[in-house]
């Protein structure tokens, strides 16, 4: 008699069994599970089915594999009509990249911080990150602006700088990583061999470098409710396939994933109220279900910089955000490319 082998292969969700003289593969599915047992024997059509199976099996594997892990991109038939705006918003030049203007002149303004008064509002109002405030301003908190406090706004991103005793350009230039040819543009001098003390200098920052490299995840909770790819919708029932990814997230602050553009604010169907931020290489990315904007279209904002509060607005079961990656307009699996941390 035979000893029994037996041996088992797991590949994803794929599972392959062997024995003496069968062969079985199960596929555990979202709704049910799939099995099929091809019989083999020791004799040459008993091998060549073995082989036979084998291959069945692989290809059985691949095909689910493509199913699950490939981006589709010829899913228009599926697609709603609020889909289809969405896209073609994505795909306008509207919403595409483009780097901060430079042939405007310095203008600083200045606000009487009243009672109820927020950072982000502020930074909303004026159209500037939250940093140049802070750093214009020696702010030590995104959170706490004392009311009756006179904050000094430049009209771009960057730092007013108050020149110290003893400073020349080149200490400011070294101090904040930028040349020298750069500040004398932005401040229209002639000669800065003299400066006095206490006089104000702009330190353009027109382009602020993100915190970490890649993509910062926009929300606090790390929980996915709903992943990319085609699914059934949770509230229709309806096949369809899921451009982006929802996290759970109940009325909280939603940050940027990565410096850039605010290109859209607004409504936008069943995705409700939505930010839309173009990043240079070709990258834009889509908040959706928001209930607050804290920034407005024309925005430059940091990775990381508050731009909006999840919500319940449009097609919605609950509060979370909708979330999308789009790289030179085709939907990207956000959980590829997010920082995990």
């Amino acid at each position: 008699m035979n000893k029994l082998r037996y041996r088992t292969y797991k590949f994803g969700n794929l599972i392959i069994s062997k024995t003496n003289n069968e062969i079985a593969f199960i596929y555990k599915g979202r709704k049910k599970n799939f099995s099929k047992v091809v019989y083999t024997s020791s004799s040459p059509a008993g091998a060549k089915k073995y082989i036979y199976a084998i291959c069945f099996l692989l290809l059985i594997g691949l095909a689910f594999y493509i199913y699950n892990n490939i981006d589709f991109h010829s899913y228009d038939n599926a697609l709603d009509e609020d889909d289809k705006q969405k896209n073609e918003l994505l795909l306008s030049k509207t919403t595409d990249y483009s780097e901060q203007e430079k042939t405007e002149s310095l203008q600083i303004r200045e606000h009487l911080v009243i009672d109820g008064n927020t950072l982000s509002e502020l930074a909303k109002e004026y159209g500037v990150s939250m940093d140049t405030i802070c750093g214009s301003n020696n702010l030590h908190s995104y959170d706490i602006i004392r009311t009756g406090k006179k904050l000094k706004i430049p009209n771009k991103d960057g730092i007013l700088h108050t020149v110290a005793k003893g400073q020349s350009v080149n200490d400011i230039a070294n101090k904040y990583k930028v040349t020298v040819e750069k500040i004398f543009t932005e401040n229209n001098k002639k000669n800065f061999d003299f400066i006095s003390v206490g006089e104000i200098i702009f330190v353009p920052d027109a382009k602020p470098t993100d915190i970490v490299p890649g993509f910062m995840w926009p929300a606090r909770n790390f929980r996915i409710t709903s992943r990319f790819g085609w699914r059934r919708h949770p509230i229709s029932r309806t096949r369809q396939f899921h451009q982006g990814i929802d996290i759970r997230s109940n009325h909280q602050l939603i940050r940027a994933t990565k410096y850039g553009k605010v290109t859209y604010t607004g409504w936008m169907g069943r995705y409700g109220n939505v930010v839309i931020i173009a990043h240079p290489g070709g990258w834009k990315s889509l908040y959706g279900h928001l209930s607050r904007f804290l920034v407005k279209p024309g925005q430059y904002v940091k990775q990381g910089q508050w731009i909006a509060k999840s919500g319940n607005t449009g097609y919605s079961t609950g509060p979370h955000l909708h979330f999308e990656l789009r790289k030179n307009g085709v939907p990207k699996n956000p959980y590829n490319y997010l920082l995990r941390r």
